[in-house]
């Protein structure tokens, strides 16, 4: 792919959006982030125009650059605009030529540090979870040669690495019913989220084009995506880029999720092990069929009880919300106080982000799982969550000592771990 080409249709789809936008507001007034950002009293259709302008190249308005930084890709914009425009891409695309206002220099050097940060921290926290064969597994970059092409490719992503139960419990439960399938993820196979964030939109249309080239190596016509960002990055961001440039797609991707639900009836009868336990979902709006889908699957738990938390739901994931860690960490309180009230013994994570952030702050009473392991459960099949565990230490020095034999066994140097571990759990 000519280097060009991927920001040019990145700017072809900005003027696009700049031609079809009506002006109206009706995205902004429907965003959950004005009123924490202090920007709910903006005029609407000013702030629109603001995005537009930097769309347009142009410097924006302050509440549209204050806008734009603090959109988490809830997606509550995206229904509510009368013209049927993505405003949630439209709105990120406009941080990303906002922040290329910085320089070419400034911007490639943001978006290789942070790449190379999120790269690091997976591979590390990885390795001192999983033996060699099992991140071999989760991390597979190339189908076997001559193999015969799967029903799906299960695109794990990156960051799910640093919560590698998860992943594991999904392969076994592609397994149990009977999925033909082949696994993709790593940091070698990167959406280009970190790119898009830090507008160096060149680079991540080498990266995002390079792992799709990847997944297609595999042959399959159905990408199932484990992270809600890499789904959002490709469905809304890559592949519609892809397409125009390439004239098609080499592959549908959706969700994983809702494609295990849409098998409810296989894993029914595989539920076979009560799990009594009072449920609260720790949602995430961005990606409503998933959430539907979690729906359906916990229905199939014999013994499980979900009860409703009334509480706002934003972002993609907990990492998306950045920049206001005052109302998150209110929300979080909130949603706590309410899953108790409602009786709830357990709060289930979704998204690997999430359940990073939550996972080692239950108590005697109330415990946080991620949801999968409540299905695993049922079904008589469990991997332990040694981030909990290693969370849950709180000492980076004993979290050092406990993993020493997993980092011998990949030849991991110790300093490096240090310092992944003290960005990770702090001191």
């Amino acid at each position: 792919m000519p280097e060009g080409d991927f920001a040019a249709s990145l700017h072809a789809r900005a003027e696009a959006l700049t031609e079809a936008c009506i002006r109206c507001g009706a995205c902004f007034s429907a965003c959950p982030m004005t009123g924490p950002a202090a920007i709910a009293d903006a005029d609407p259709a000013a702030t629109v125009g603001g995005i537009l302008d930097l769309l347009a190249g142009g410097d924006g308005t302050p509440d549209a650059l204050r806008w734009a930084n603090v959109c988490n890709g809830s997606g509550y914009c995206i229904p509510a605009c009368p013209e049927g425009i993505n405003t949630r891409f439209m709105v990120q695309l406009a941080r990303g030529y906002a922040r290329r206002q910085a320089g070419e220099q400034a911007v490639r050097r943001t978006a290789r540090d942070n790449y190379a940060n999120m790269a690091r921290s997976a591979r590390i926290l990885s390795r001192l979870q999983l033996s060699p064969e099992d991140a071999a597994r989760l991390t597979r970059t190339r189908p076997e040669p001559g193999a015969t092409p799967p029903e799906v490719v299960f695109y794990t992503g990156c960051n799910i690495a640093k919560t590698p139960h998860m992943a594991l419990l999904m392969t076994d439960i592609l397994d149990a019913i009977g999925v033909s399938y082949s696994v993709a993820g790593g940091t070698g196979n990167c959406c280009g989220v970190q790119q898009h964030r830090a507008g160096d939109f060149a680079a991540q249309g080498r990266m995002a084009f390079g792992t799709t080239e990847n997944l297609a190596q595999h042959g399959a016509p159905l990408v199932l995506s484990w992270c809600p960002s890499c789904q959002i990055q490709f469905g809304e961001n890559t592949l519609p880029s892809y397409a125009a440039i390439h004239g098609a797609t080499p592959f549908e991707m959706a969700p994983v999720l809702p494609f295990l639900a849409a098998r409810a009836e296989q894993l029914r009868p595989l539920m076979r092990h009560p799990v009594r336990r009072r449920v609260a979902i720790h949602e995430r709006p961005a990606l409503p069929a998933i959430m539907d889908a979690v729906g359906t699957l916990l229905a199939l738990v014999p013994g499980l009880e979900v009860v409703d938390v009334p509480v706002p739901r934003i972002g993609v994931m907990a990492i998306h919300v950045v920049g206001l860690p005052e109302h998150k960490r209110a929300l979080l309180t909130q949603e706590f106080a309410e899953a108790k009230a409602a009786g709830a013994d357990t709060l289930a994570t979704v998204f690997h982000a999430c359940h990073r952030e939550i996972c080692h702050l239950g108590d005697a009473s109330f415990e946080v799982l991620n949801f999968l392991e409540l299905i695993g459960e049922s079904m008589g099949i469990a991997h332990t969550d040694l981030y909990r565990r290693l969370r849950l230490l709180d000492d980076v020095d004993a979290v050092i000592a406990d993993t020493a034999p997993m980092a011998a066994a990949h030849g991991l140097d110790l300093e490096t771990v240090r310092t992944v571990l003290l960005a990770e759990f702090g001191g």
